[in-house]
């Protein structure tokens, strides 16, 4: 098993690092769709730095952790923002990407899901939920 952990503060040059590690990770450990899957990092970096700013947390962090076992790559994006509140959970899992495809916003979580092979939201400190989700690698 390998594991990286990054922390960054929750900004533009965020996203860019955690777009390349997830190029990088989706290369080495040759994952399913390597498109796609740095497609679902992005967008959940990109949810987790909006949702620190929205916190009005100047200095706030995110926190992207990759986990890799012969079988998959598991990615985990956490950050200081208030998190994702279980009633829109709850609404996403009723909800397909069909339903949000001309909305303004909307769209990231569920075209995660539909991306990658498993998500799961779990539960943190203080009512916050880390998002981590899961790719299968190809077979060797």
């Amino acid at each position: 098993m390998c594991e990286w952990i990054v922390r960054c503060r929750a900004d533009e040059e965020a996203v860019l690092v955690c777009h390349l590690l997830a190029e990088q990770a989706a290369s080495l450990f040759a994952v399913r769709d390597a498109e796609l899957f740095v497609l679902a990092v992005h967008e959940a970096v990109v949810n987790a730095v909006k949702a620190v700013q929205r916190a009005g947390m100047e200095a706030g962090t995110i926190s992207l952790s990759f986990f890799v076992t012969s079988a998959d790559v598991a990615v985990a994006v956490e950050d200081e923002g208030g998190g994702v509140p279980a009633e829109v959970i709850e609404q996403l899992d009723q909800m397909t990407l069909s339903d949000v495809l001309l909305a303004e916003s909307g769209r990231g979580l569920l075209f995660i899901r539909e991306i990658m092979d498993d998500v799961m939201w779990v539960e943190q400190k203080g009512g916050r939920r880390m998002l981590v989700m899961k790719m299968s690698r190809n077979a060797t």
